[in-house]
């Protein structure tokens, strides 16, 4: 079968809600190992150490991580329309304000219980880089240790864009060999780390590519499995492999080589499991997780500055107060109940005002760009809407 464009779905736009239960377990997966693991030393009679435990041996903070960069390639590619004038400007700038309000609020209050409230330095000069988003370019000191997951965020964004005005964002073939090259790429690097010690492209290199292949398999999964837009053989099953390679195979080899300590393909491997749990098999629809859905971002991007100011204040009463020895599971229920009220006052105020302007400022780029330029863009449209360009 031939490798044709797939027309877009008709509710593409509608809201996903068992995406959003998805987004809700991510982040209060992010947020239970992060709490857990900034207050089990608080005090000798602190309790729950397993839940510290737990969360670290298998790492749920990473497996909420990868749960999160799998749901942008299930969401995103669809979000944009290559059939509506300036399709690549309306996304862009959609999802900037998407993205940066919500981002700059967190930088001086992520610096503050970060950074300032214990006496570490963070000025001028770093607070205006982490403006950008570029502080991993430039050696900076982020003001959230997270922010790098939003680059990653970013570079899937223009990854689409690519794609899309090479005429293969709807292409599944080829969305699938892109995948399979990324992981390839991934996979080889750690397979000479763990045997010889060597490095090719370096740890940060071929995470970015495996995170970026992941996405692709999100978009993919989508596709192929809960919509069945397209019953291409070898697509599904190169996505069954590809499935299979990350839940089983390199988590195996990489147990053989290097055993299960600070081994990220466990958690990398869980991530997808859960992800594929939460989008096909138990698909968890409620009030109360839609609303944490949507305000998933900002209890993702908050959570450190709630409980790292909660944390430097506990850590100012005298050793003995009962405050300092309370059981994990209370610590991280307090932070998950403040985070909440707080991420919901953000999405109220900034998140939600900011999505409304960046749609405004897309309507202002379309009336002054009315036109789709004569691109691979175009011919992706056609094929979008049933014609047959070339594969």
């Amino acid at each position: 079968m031939r490798d044709e464009a797939l027309p877009r779905p008709a509710q593409a736009d509608a809201r996903l809600r068992h995406i959003d239960a998805l987004r809700a377990v991510a982040a209060l997966l992010v947020l239970w190992r992060h709490v857990a693991d900034a207050y089990v030393g608080l005090g000798a009679g602190v309790g729950g150490h397993w839940l510290a435990s737990l969360a670290g041996s298998i790492d749920v903070g990473r497996i909420g991580v990868v749960a999160f960069f799998l749901i942008s390639g299930y969401v995103i590619p669809f979000s944009i329309h290559p059939e509506r004038p300036a399709p690549i400007g309306t996304f862009l700038i959609k999802r900037f304000f998407r993205i940066f309000p919500a981002y700059w609020l967190s930088i001086p209050l992520g610096a503050l219980a970060t950074c300032w409230l214990w006496g570490r330095p963070f000025g001028l000069y770093e607070f205006l880089v982490n403006l950008t988003l570029l502080q991993d370019f430039f050696g900076v000191t982020p003001a959230e240790g997270l922010y790098w997951t939003l680059l990653v965020e970013w570079a899937f964004y223009l990854l689409c864009v690519l794609l899309l005005l090479g005429g293969s964002l709807g292409r599944p073939r080829r969305l699938l060999a892109l995948s399979i090259v990324l992981t390839l790429v991934y996979s080889t690097e750690m397979l000479v780390r763990w045997w010889s010690g060597a490095t090719l492209i370096g740890s940060k290199a071929a995470f970015m590519l495996l995170n970026l292949s992941l996405m692709l398999v999100g978009t993919l999964y989508r596709t192929l499995v809960d919509e069945a837009r397209s019953d291409d053989r070898v697509v599904r099953a190169g996505l069954y492999g590809l499935l299979l390679w990350h839940l089983l195979a390199l988590p195996v080899g990489a147990v053989c080589a290097i055993g299960f300590e600070q081994n990220a393909t466990i958690p990398y491997a869980l991530g997808l499991l859960l992800f594929i749990v939460g989008a096909s098999l138990v698909r968890i629809r409620s009030p109360l997780t839609d609303w944490l859905g949507r305000v998933s971002y900002s209890i993702y991007l908050f959570h450190p500055v709630v409980f790292m100011v909660l944390l430097w204040g506990l850590m100012r009463l005298p050793a003995d107060s009962p405050l300092r020895a309370q059981h994990l599971g209370v610590y991280i229920l307090v932070n998950a109940l403040i985070t909440i009220a707080l991420a919901t006052l953000v999405y109220r105020w900034v998140e939600r005002p900011g999505m409304e302007l960046g749609r405004r400022c897309a309507r202002a780029w379309v009336r002054r760009h009315p036109r789709a330029p004569a691109t691979a863009v175009g011919a992706t449209v056609v094929g979008l809407r049933g014609g047959d360009p070339r594969p």
